[in-house]
Formats: structure tokens, C-alpha cells, sequence
């Protein structure tokens, strides 16, 4: 037996929506699809594959890890890639090898080995708030930062950068409270509902956080922490469901694991034919096999999860 030894199979958007476009009798075989055409089945494409986002068979893929840096007394962060707070899927950390005054920006450090020009990075200050800047060029052992120290920061105080902001989530469905000195994380229970949130008399007093309420709105998430800190000990990590990625170009691949290819192809070949008139009994067979590839796929990818049982001991 001679195999490949290769799985990647994974056509780009332009192979996918030609064989849809086959399929519905939009082209014939061997045909080239026109610009127009393109056009067409690559926006009902992204359209039908947002809409997939709403499902909860989209959860598996779909859920990343990050973690939000808070700011002392402040309770309300934007989540989103240009938002002016700070929330990543991945951050490195070091801490100030040097006591470093207000003013300064060159800065001595553990290391900086993860450390690239332009990443985004903050530095806990005596003070206790976060201070946040770019870096703008790096030694071995310091760093250049674009902005200089409003206040003094001792050495041993925490150093963390990162590259990437992340989207809007979706969703957020868990958060842990990560203590920066312990290294160490404290699930902070469950997401606050919208109107439990409201509802509290107190929500900006400092404290200690112990609860999380996330708003996702359309273009820009809002996280609301519940207390905010006076100082900066903790991180907030959280478990939060990303937006699939568009199809952008013709080379664009499916941020869908490659199980969903047919279901793809099928699923924009059903979303396409009232455009294209196909005729019974065609239609109804593009329609069952779109609803069949996708429940086959969406009961294949669902997310193993604990089941809790508990003995009732009420009377």
C-alpha cells in the first residue's frame, strides 16, 4: 500500500465556491467562474459562515484563551483590536532588574528574549497603576520604551508585553483571577447576567475582584469588573468565544477544521440556488445533503465537557 503521508487537504475559497457554483449549475466543469460570480458566492459564503458563529457546534474551534490587564479604579475595558485597553491571547513576563525613576526609558530587565520593537508593553509602578507604552528598541538585558515612566517602579515589580490585541469575543463564558506574585488562579464563578450587574448599588468602589460581566455589543465588547483594584496584583484570565475569520481573498483557507470542507461547499450551494433557479428535484437533494454534511459535522465537533451530579436533600 502507497499512501500520501500527507492530511493538509485544504482547499482555498475560490476552489470551494467554484464546486458550489458547479453544483447549482452556475458554471459547468472545466469552467471559470466570472468576476461577478465570485463576487456573489464569496458574500453569501462569509454571510453564511458569521451566521455558523451563532450555533453552539461552532464552540470547539472557536474558543480561545486571553487575559485582560486591569488598570487601578477602572471597571469598564473595551475589547477589541483597536481599543485603547489591553486584553491578549499571549503576553510574556519578566520583572525590572533595576530600580527605575519617574522619566526614565531605558529600562533593565530579566530578559528580554520575547520581547519584539513595536509589542505593547507595561510595567506595574510603585504606585500600584500599569503603566502602558510601545518598545522601541532592545539590548540583552534593557529595553527602550516609546513613552517615559510617569512614576518610579522598583526592581522586581512586573514587566509584561505583548503583540496582538484581540477581536471583539462573541462570548465570554469563564473568567479566573490570576495573582501575578503567586503565579496562581481563582475561578471568579460565574458570568454576570446583564441585569444582576445593573442592579448592584456599588460598582465602582475599589476592592478585590470577585465577579465579571461582559457586554459584547456590535463593533466593540465591553468586560466590567466587579470591584475594580486600587493597585495592579492581579490579571483577569478568561475563556471567550472568537469570530470565525473572513474570507478575504482567493488564496484564503477556512478557519474551520477541515472536517467542514463538504459542509462548506454544500451548505453555499443550498444558500445559492434560489439565485440560480435549480429546478425539483435537484433542489430538494442539494438541501438534504447541505443539512445532512452539517448535522454530521456539528455532532462531531461538540466539546467534551464534566457532568456534576448532586443529591437532592431537600424535604
Amino acid at each position: 500500500m502507497t499512501t500520501s503521508g500527507s492530511s493538509d487537504y485544504n482547499p482555498n475559497r475560490n476552489a470551494m465556491i467554484s464546486r458550489s457554483a458547479r453544483i447549482v449549475g452556475a458554471i459547468k466543469a472545466g469552467e471559470t467562474m466570472g468576476a461577478q460570480e465570485v463576487t456573489d458566492f464569496s458574500d453569501a459564503l462569509n454571510a453564511m459562515v458569521k451566521a455558523w458563529v451563532a450555533s453552539p457546534n461552532m464552540r470547539v474551534w472557536t474558543v480561545s484563551e486571553a487575559t485582560l490587564f486591569p488598570q487601578a479604579s477602572q471597571v469598564k475595558y473595551a475589547l477589541a483590536s483597536g481599543s485603547a485597553d489591553h486584553a491578549t491571547e499571549t503576553y510574556y513576563e519578566t520583572a525590572l532588574s533595576a530600580a527605575e525613576a519617574s522619566g526614565q526609558t531605558t529600562l533593565s530587565v530579566g530578559s528580554t528574549a520575547n520581547m519584539t520593537v513595536a509589542d505593547y508593553i507595561g510595567i506595574v509602578l510603585d504606585s500600584g497603576s500599569m503603566q502602558w507604552t510601545t518598545i522601541s528598541s532592545k539590548t540583552s538585558t534593557t529595553v527602550t520604551v516609546a513613552t517615559a515612566l510617569t512614576g518610579a517602579a522598583a526592581s522586581g515589580n512586573a514587566v509584561f508585553n505583548y503583540t496582538t490585541k484581540i477581536v471583539r469575543p462573541i462570548k465570554i463564558v469563564d473568567a479566573r483571577l490570576y495573582n501575578i506574585a503567586g503565579a496562581t488562579e481563582t475561578s471568579l464563578g460565574p458570568m454576570m447576567a446583564r441585569l444582576d450587574y445593573q442592579n448592584l448599588s456599588v460598582k465602582t468602589q475599589n476592592g478585590s475582584i470577585n465577579q465579571v460581566f461582559y457586554d459584547p455589543q456590535l463593533a466593540t465588547g465591553y468586560l466590567y469588573l466587579r470591584q475594580p483594584v486600587s493597585s495592579v496584583q492581579d490579571l483577569v484570565k478568561f475563556t471567550w468565544h472568537r469570530p470565525i475569520m473572513d474570507f478575504d481573498s482567493a488564496a484564503n483557507t477556512a478557519d474551520l477544521p477541515q472536517e467542514w470542507i463538504r459542509a462548506i461547499v454544500w451548505n453555499l450551494a443550498d444558500e445559492m440556488q434560489e439565485e440560480y433557479d435549480v429546478p425539483e428535484p435537484k433542489s430538494s437533494r442539494i438541501s438534504a445533503r447541505a443539512q445532512g454534511y452539517l448535522a454530521d459535522v456539528g455532532g462531531f465537533d461538540r466539546e467534551t465537557e464534566s457532568i456534576e451530579l448532586g443529591v437532592d436533600m431537600s424535604p
